[in-house]
């Protein structure tokens, strides 16, 4: 009789976590080999420049472009223009003014210092695998001690689940009749319980019943495991499964969208209290607004469905909100963007730049304003006054996303991501020197089409400032995530 010792059972569980331990690095493996069957491209991330979206010994999978263009803000797989023969895994941030790509690691301050021409473009990242790759990055870094103890958790993990019967598990019924003088004539004629044999079998199919699901849910707990490690490797904000999976849409959320270009401020005007007279900059340069004392109300009906937060009502008479200092002069590129929504008959300012914090400025430039009838006008003073408008009206009490920009492109208006007006022949603005970024009030004297008001009635939401000129795709990546 082969004895059922209860520390048995903690074996029988032991064998099939290591079963489901190798049974998920197999398939973690050829989760990221496989889709190279199909012509997408497997590589090992060697550096942390892509931190947190990928980890040093992720496999990050790339599928071909086959032709059509990149979307920007996807993650991009490229021939490293800084060291021949490498690759390079960065994110697509902008289009040069020469039409090359402009990249950068999410983990780095800056963008990468050689643009990329689409053909150096292999494939767009789409899938990733955690850490299965860490042995290769161990065998370039020369981490011998780190590959060695993986082989050896392997190799236990690997004779943990193949000796499960070394550990007294009972042996299966052969079938065969007993010997004579073997188990079956030791029973007790008297005795009303089943033959040693019966009892044999029945211990063995108890375990083969408990076995077959604790082996189940072992794999399942395991496998269910890696997309809940803390990898934080999503593309985009979110995703059906965030810990493996990249996309390649631009983004998900406006915040996410505007910071994406490292604004110089950026004002989502979140604030709770109508009383608050702080705005908050959500740039991460901490260059703090103010708020005038009154004539402003939060609201829950912000611009961006998919963002948390609020939006500023603005009364048309008393409300403002006004930058910190800006030292030095004013850029001449640059691009300014903001949320509006109104049903006001007498215009008002959007953005404008003028050179006190407070009050009318005696010098101001820089103007994104409304016209009594609705239509968005965009101005910089360049010996004269120069302004480009929509031909269309946006008083409509819907939300509607302005941008304007100035560089040596010219002066550039977008409505609701599209270009609506252009000036090629005006690329710089009046010097302003430590002016004040202005949004809902401002001095218009003098200006084109000047509105009744210079105090904007209606909400305003998602106000930024870039010292860069956006380029007409990234416009419109940022309106169409508001949809």
């Amino acid at each position: 009789m082969v004895e059922v010792r209860p520390w048995t059972w903690g074996w029988l569980v032991a064998c099939q976590l290591a079963k489901g331990a190798l049974a998920t690095v197999l398939c973690l493996g050829l989760w990221g080999a496989l889709p190279a069957a199909i012509g997408w491209q497997p590589t090992t991330v060697s550096s942390g420049s892509m931190l947190p979206r990928l980890h040093v010994g992720d496999v990050a999978v790339s599928r071909p472009l086959h032709g059509a263009p990149p979307t920007v803000g996807s993650v991009l797989l490229f021939d490293d223009p800084d060291h021949p023969g490498r690759l390079r895994m960065h994110r697509f941030v902008r289009v040069a003014d020469d039409g090359r790509l402009i990249t950068r690691g999410d983990a780095n301050n800056g963008d990468d210092s050689s643009p990329i021409d689409l053909a150096a473009v292999h494939g767009v990242g789409t899938l990733r695998v955690p850490w299965v790759a860490l042995p290769v990055v161990w065998v370039r870094d020369g981490a011998w001690v780190r590959l060695a103890l993986c082989a050896l958790g392997l190799m236990a993990l690997t004779a943990l689940a193949a000796h499960s019967r070394a550990f007294g598990f009972p042996e299966a019924d052969d079938g065969g009749d007993d010997p004579p003088g073997g188990d079956a004539d030791l029973r007790d004629p008297a005795s009303s319980d089943p033959p040693l044999q019966e009892q044999r079998t029945g211990a063995r199919g108890a375990v083969v019943r408990v076995r077959a699901p604790l082996a189940a849910a072992a794999g399942a707990l395991l496998l269910g495991l890696v997309p809940a490690l803390p990898a934080g490797a999503a593309f985009s904000a979110v995703t059906r499964n965030s810990g493996n999976s990249l996309t390649a849409a631009t983004y998900f959320r406006c915040s996410g969208a505007v910071t994406s270009f490292t604004p110089y401020l950026y004002f989502r005007m979140d604030e709770t209290y109508s009383s608050t007279t702080t705005a908050v900059d959500s740039s991460g340069s901490s260059r703090n607004g103010v708020y005038g004392q009154t004539g402003k109300t939060s609201t829950t009906d912000h611009a961006c469905a998919h963002d948390t937060g609020r939006a500023m009502v603005f009364d048309g008479t008393s409300a403002y909100l006004s930058s910190s200092q800006i030292t030095g002069n004013a850029p001449d590129v640059f691009t300014e963007a903001i949320w509006f929504k109104t049903t006001t008959t007498s215009g008002g300012m959007l953005i404008g730049l003028g050179n006190v914090q407070t009050g009318a400025s005696g010098i101001h430039d820089r103007h994104l304003y409304m016209t009594n009838d609705g239509r968005i006008t965009f101005g910089v003073y360049s010996g004269a006054v120069k302004t480009i408008a929509s031909t269309g009206s946006y008083r409509d009490g819907a939300w509607h996303q302005a941008v304007a920009t100035l560089s040596t492109a010219g002066m550039r208006l977008y409505l609701d991501g599209n270009l609506v007006a252009a000036d090629t022949t005006t690329t710089t603005g009046e010097p302003v020197t430590s002016g004040y970024l202005r949004f809902g009030y401002d001095n218009l004297d003098g200006w084109t089409n000047a509105p009744t008001s210079r105090y904007f009635a209606g909400t305003l939401d998602d106000a930024a400032f870039y010292l860069s000129a956006l380029t007409a795709a990234q416009v419109s990546a940022q309106y169409q995530v508001a949809l």
